[in-house]
């Protein structure tokens, strides 16, 4: 297909593969049973990060990388706001990833100066096939084999986050993945006027490659749960509410239950207010 279609940058398939055997766990569905679906922070796709970085870890006696062992070795498989197992283990994916791609970059750059590598062609698979083939020809020079690297990527996880107020144990995952939900006219504001028209930036769990995706000014524009002829059990959440005008008193509406997950209503309750739409006389 990609022959045909090309490679935009399809998704990893991590997040499709937890719907479908969440969809398969359950022999079958009632209202909210969806919208659990939708809530799953699990983080099923980096479990056998978390086990490669403690294995990685096993014989280390470096002070910091033996805390980040520590704070790893108990994994709630969660990406929940207050995880700092998940934030660390995700921090060196992103490193043992970086590393291992740099000499492939370099090699293209040497051709293209301004080659970098595209933001949403994910190389998980070819990352993962070489930490655990570890072909000697294919490693980065600067290092003397495949642990030296995982255990480079560690230790920069240890030197950028550790020196954070608070250290590696402050390093929640909430602390970098919030709402940022801005009012498109918000940026031509002054900032003071700006904070009322935006959303709270609240810190929300999940993240990608789960079926609860989230990231700062990216996520579930609806959660809807709803079984036609059912209406009235029909669940429905919005983060922004249905109005867009900052002085009506629905603006907003809903927007905490879309972060805490809970369920609101598909249906309208009584109606509050009419507008009426004469013809001109």
């Amino acid at each position: 297909s990609m022959v045909l279609l090309g490679n935009g940058g399809h998704d990893l398939g991590a997040r499709a593969q937890q719907i479908r055997n969440d969809l398969h766990a359950r022999a079958g569905f009632s209202p909210g049973n969806l919208l659990d679906i939708q809530l799953d922070d699990r983080a099923v796709f980096l479990t056998r990060w978390q086990r490669l970085l403690q294995q990685t870890l096993a014989h280390t006696d470096d002070p910091a990388l033996l805390k980040l062992k520590k704070l790893t070795a108990i994994w709630r498989e969660r990406a929940a706001p207050n995880s700092v197992d998940y934030r660390l283990v995700r921090a060196f994916r992103n490193q043992v990833k970086a590393e291992v791609m740099a000499p492939f970059v370099a090699h293209v750059k040497q051709h293209y100066p301004d080659f970098s590598w595209p933001r949403l062609d994910n190389p998980e698979a070819a990352v993962w096939a070489l930490v655990h083939q570890q072909p000697a020809n294919l490693l980065d020079p600067r290092f003397k084999d495949w642990h030296a690297l995982l255990i480079a990527a560690a230790k920069h996880v240890t030197d950028t986050l550790g020196s954070e107020p608070g250290g590696l144990a402050a390093r929640t995952w909430g602390e970098v993945n919030h709402a940022d939900i801005d009012h498109p006219l918000a940026r031509a504001l002054p900032g003071f006027l700006a904070h009322f028209l935006d959303m709270p930036d609240d810190e929300l769990p999940g993240d990608h490659d789960m079926p609860r995706v989230a990231a700062p000014g990216f996520g579930a524009s609806e959660r809807l749960d709803v079984t036609p002829g059912h209406e009235a059990r029909g669940i429905l959440e919005m983060p922004g509410g249905q109005s867009d005008n900052p002085l009506s008193p629905y603006y907003g509406a809903g927007h905490e239950d879309w972060v805490h997950g809970r369920p609101t209503p598909l249906l309208p309750g009584p109606a509050q207010h009419t507008l009426t739409l004469e013809p001109a006389t």
